[in-house]
């Protein structure tokens, strides 16, 4: 049976592969994938495939002419946040939330609409394009580490 949480080793092999990007940004296990920007820190959600990753996954197959490993690409999407960060970003990215949690917990917007329009606040799909783009231009890199956490 598979983990559904990092091990040890499992954020070892991360924290090797980001500080082959960056070495001040460090890596811990967490109850979702998220990072906190200004404390340069990528928190390790899951690894069991949910249906908000389903829904991720789905959303960005229609932005990008490839299939990436989803653990990687989640991985790459935090540390887009902290590469891609600019105040008004985050205050967008707050407002946006804001009004779109406020929609769906009253209906106004399905869980599939909730979560198109999430993806969609511009400090989310920059820092997931950056992942996409770092992705590709380091695809054996990024490949090697989905290949080592299948282990």
């Amino acid at each position: 049976m598979k983990r559904k949480t990092f091990s040890k080793q499992d954020v070892r092999l991360i924290q090797d592969f980001i500080n082959e990007i960056d070495s001040d940004i460090k890596v811990f296990k967490g109850s979702r994938f998220e990072c906190d920007i200004y404390e340069e820190k990528i928190f390790l959600g899951s690894k069991r495939f949910s249906r908000i990753n389903e829904l991720f996954c789905n959303w960005l197959s229609e932005k990008i002419d490839f299939e990436p490993n989803y653990c990687v690409i989640a991985i790459l999407h935090e540390l887009g946040h902290i590469m891609t960060n600019t105040e008004e970003l985050q205050d967008n990215r707050e407002m946006l939330d804001n009004i779109y949690t406020f929609m769906y917990e009253n209906n106004v917007m399905t869980e599939k609409e909730y979560f198109k329009n999430y993806f969609e606040i511009p400090a989310e799909f920059q820092a997931t394009m950056w992942g996409v783009d770092f992705y590709k231009q380091n695809f054996a890199f990024c490949e090697n580490l989905a290949k080592l956490l299948k282990s």
